[in-house]
Formats: C-alpha cells, structure tokens, sequence
C-alpha cells in the first residue's frame, strides 16, 4: 500500500482563492444596489463586515502555513474489504429508509411542500451516513490508483436524486460536491487532465448547479406561495425585461434578504451582544425541553413569521451576521481567523497522511464552511459527522477482524 502511495499525488485545492471568490460573490450580489432590486440599501456597515470577514479568514489561512506542523504516522492497517462492506451495507439501509419514509408521507416529499420538515430524524442520519461513507470509498478508490468508472458516476447520481427527493439541498451539495473535490484532490494515473479547479467548463458547471438549486427553490415556494409576491425585494418588471436573469431570481433574491437580515441583525444586537450563547444554540436543542436552534433564534430577533408551533421562521443570518450577534466585530475577525486556521490545518493533515479519512475530512469541511457563508453556524450534524469518521477510521484501520475456525 505504501509503494502504491508512493504514485498518488495528494493537491489539495486552492481554497483560499476559492472561498474569497464564493465569499465576495454572494456578499457583494446581495449588497450592491444593482437595478434589478427594488430598493436601494445603505450598505457601509455590511462592506466593513465583509472586510473584518475576509482579513480574518486570510490571516488563519495564512498563519498555518507559516507554521511547520510535524504529524505522527497512522496507526493499524487500511482494510478496504470492511470499508466496501459498510459503504454498501450503509447506502441500501439509507435508500430504504428514504422509500419508506416516502410511503409513511404519501408521496415524494419533495413535491409536497412543508412535508420536508416532517421526515424522521434518523432517515436523516442515515442519509448522512450513507454520504460519508460514499465519500469515504470513493477516496479509497482513487488512492488505490483507480479510475473513475461509469458505476461510480451512476451510483453517485442515483444516491443525490435519492437525497433531494427529500426537498433539502445540503446533503445533495456534501454528496456530489464532496465526491467533485476528492476527484480533483486526489492525482493518481488518470483523467489528470479534467482535474484543473478554474476551468472555464467547471464555471459552467458552477452556472448550472445555481439555476438547478434556483428552480428547485422556486418550486418549493410555488407550492405555497405566489412567486412573484414571495420575491419582494425583486423588481419583476425588470426581470421581465431581461428574462436571462430569470433563472437566478431566487437566488438573486436570497442573497440580497441575507443583507437585509444583516443590517437588522446589527441594529437589534449592537452593544448587547449574545457571548456564544449562539454558538452552542443547535447543540442545546439536542436536551429535553424546547430550546431555539441558532436559525430559529435568529428569526426572533429579527420578528419574522411564527411557524404552526409558535416557534419564529428559520432565517439564514450569513456566518459574519451570526458571528457580530454572538461577538461584535471582533467576533466577525476572529471567527474567520479560526476557520482559516482549522482548514488550512487540515490541508497539511491530509497531505501528510494521505488516506481516505483525512480526504473525507477535508471535504466535509471545505464545502460546508462554503455553504456556512449563507447559512450562519455548522449545524449538529456536521459535528455527528467529523465523529463518525474518527469512528470509522477506528473500526476499519485498528480493529482486527478474525475468523475462527
């Protein structure tokens, strides 16, 4: 195994570039007054947020890489046998549990609207599961100098149909997002040549998955909604006007409300500030009695709509607006500054260790910081996650497996 690592070349991606790119893409389409918004925004506090953020960020990454980290080598042996059993074993018990959690429903949940708050929380574990154990095996499978082959892909896209069935997005971009980076990461003997990151084939990859999670946002909104009233801070007229934005509508009209919950964030919480208490939100919710999650507590400071329980809307606060409420502007600089360190420290991790848990790891990571640039705080799962792979690094490399005879 070690010889054959020997030829694999672990590049880790240029993520710096990367997030500063996703970063100012969705803060600055939210908070520039262009024409196709219908009011115009006082925006200087969200630029100085965007900036404290941005410097953070930059300095974490840039710190880890001055330092030298030493890392111990691995423990136990690899056995791809029992990782392939727990991959499959996982992902048909998953698939089962969405087709039965269909049928409890009456239907495909995504096409039912607020059903999707109604699936059964250990469907979603599992799911989880199955997502990290995909990600995992097919780690494995490029550092054992493979190829990719057909099944891979047509596994891959049957279990991301699988997931949005469900009507969530976050595991589908895990999933298939997750799986695109360990192809590109990991540099074995072939299809190096579709492996560059800034591509201008990936940007239209990039293009596609936005108007595919647009739609499938628009579609959910047209379940309960009138579209054109529910995206209020859109000009429609000029939107029918120039009709090649249509597509991207919602998205427009998500990052633009993203500021606006910002600037009110700011307003409420200014002086008065939450200390971590929504930090630690999501894992409280986990304890008996009724507590907010971070996007719930949100929703109250900012008076949005009560759900059928009482309990305020879910709304997305973007990670520098959950970061100001918990911390200020410090908050803002220092939160980026500890998810530079933690990322950049994990890029020397993987390529030091160079096994399918460190890859997982670092992909989990990279795409869910990502998606924390919309969305605020990492949710509970995410740390189920990380857990779950020490475990299964545990299980598969230091157990010893015998057969008596």
């Amino acid at each position: 195994m070690k010889a054959l690592l020997e030829k694999i070349n672990i590049r880790a991606l240029p993520y710096l570039r990367l997030f500063v790119i996703v970063f100012l893409l969705i803060n600055l389409i939210g908070i520039i007054n262009f024409p196709f918004y219908k009011e115009k925004m006082e925006n200087g506090i969200l630029y100085l947020l965007v900036f404290l953020g941005l410097i953070g960020f930059i300095s974490g990454t840039i710190l880890i890489r001055i330092l030298k980290i030493k890392f111990s080598p691995s423990k136990g042996t690899f056995k791809p046998h029992i990782l392939k059993f727990i991959f499959w074993g996982s992902n048909i018990f998953s698939f089962v549990l969405i087709l039965a959690t269909h049928a409890m429903n009456g239907g495909i949940i995504i096409l039912m609207g607020a059903a999707r708050f109604k699936t059964i929380s250990y469907t979603n574990i599992f799911i989880y599961l199955g997502i990290v154990t995909t990600l995992l095996f097919f780690s494995s499978e490029l550092l054992a100098n493979k190829k990719v082959k057909w099944w891979h892909i047509i596994f891959i896209a049957i279990q991301s149909v699988s997931v949005l069935s469900l009507g969530y997005r976050s595991p589908l971009i895990i999933l298939a997002g997750g799986c695109a980076l360990i192809f590109v990461i990991v540099r074995n003997d072939f299809q190096n040549k579709y492996k560059n990151v800034f591509t201008f084939r990936n940007l239209l990859v990039v293009l596609g998955v936005l108007v595919l999670m647009s739609s499938i946002s628009s579609y959910r909104v047209s379940r309960q909604y009138d579209v054109r009233k529910f995206f209020k801070n859109v000009d429609l007229d000029y939107m029918d006007d120039h009709r090649y934005l249509m597509p991207f509508m919602p998205t427009l009209a998500v990052f633009r409300y993203d500021q606006e919950v910002v600037k009110t964030l700011v307003k409420k919480t200014e002086g008065n500030h939450y200390y971590g208490y929504l930090a630690i939100a999501n894992f409280l919710t986990v304890l008996p009695g009724e507590q907010l999650g971070v996007r719930n507590i949100i929703g109250e400071i900012v008076e949005a709509r009560k759900l059928p329980d009482g309990k305020p809307w879910s709304i997305t606060p973007t990670l520098q607006g959950a970061l100001f409420v918990d911390g200020g502007y410090f908050g803002v600089f220092f939160g980026f500054f500890v998810l530079g360190v933690f990322i950049e420290y994990l890029k020397k991790l993987m390529k030091a260790k160079k096994d399918p848990f460190s890859i997982a790891l670092y992909v989990l990571v990279t795409i869910n910081v990502l998606m924390l640039i919309h969305t605020g705080y990492f949710d509970v799962i995410f740390f189920i996650l990380m857990f779950v792979i020490l475990m299964l690094k545990i299980v598969i490399t230091r157990v010893r497996y015998t057969v008596s005879k």
